[in-house]
């Protein structure tokens, strides 16, 4: 996967702002040793790369001829709009390994959340040590393994390539499903006829009996 870059040669709000209007992203080549670079590729071109690449697949970067390979990174939306606005570009080698930390995406569905269980995602991405070329693109959790109430899926079921090693414990916990909670609704006591008559006497009579002693206070 290639992305076209053009060099930067200003730099500064204004000069940004020009080359956003023109449909540009700004970014920063950096790292493996290099200084960095002023680059600006063309929108399009960067959501294309970005939505297959992600930041962990290696992309190959044409600035003004030099090609590089680097792995997007540290991408910057507009807090309004959410359009791009920045990203980096980290050259890396590809007979070296790096660091970086992988999605974890979610498929399937739980049989147990079917049936009325509550899914409790425990990790949304790890940090994956490997070559670039064999750095994975997301690490997948297949839901339908979670038959029962209490099932779980560790960082040890994850299914990873042997060239790739997850930075965690291999029991640290990645995805559960637990019991709903149950909502305690106290019940109305309920009341029949005789409860409403009876109240209904007991109170007529408890008026009858202030009434008879005010009258007896008043004789004296």
């Amino acid at each position: 996967m290639e992305l076209k870059a053009e060099v930067r040669t200003a730099t500064g709000r204004s000069a940004a702002k020009i080359w956003r209007k023109k449909g540009f992203v700004i970014g920063e080549v950096y790292g493996n040793g290099f200084d960095n670079v002023h680059v600006a590729v063309p929108a399009k071109e960067f959501a294309k790369a970005y939505k297959a690449a992600g930041e962990t697949t290696v992309v190959t970067l044409n600035a003004a001829g030099a090609k590089v390979s680097v792995l997007i990174q540290d991408v910057v939306r507009d807090s309004f709009s959410g359009v791009v606005e920045h990203a980096d570009f980290r050259q890396v080698r590809m007979d070296q390994k790096l660091t970086a930390y992988v999605p974890v995406e979610f498929v399937g569905e739980s049989p147990a959340v079917k049936a009325g269980a509550v899914l409790i995602k425990a990790a949304s991405d790890f940090e994956v040590e490997a070559l670039p070329a064999d750095m994975p693109h997301s690490l997948i959790v297949d839901l339908n393994k979670l038959v029962n109430v209490g099932d779980s899926i560790l960082v040890k079921d994850l299914a990873i390539s042997k060239k790739a090693v997850i930075q965690a414990e291999p029991d640290a916990m990645v995805a559960t499903v637990a019991a709903p909670r149950e909502e305690e609704v106290a019940e109305a006591p309920t009341m029949t006829m005789d409860d409403v008559k009876s109240e209904t006497d007991e109170q007529k009579a408890a008026r009858e009996k202030a009434k008879a002693e005010k009258e007896d206070s008043a004789k004296e």
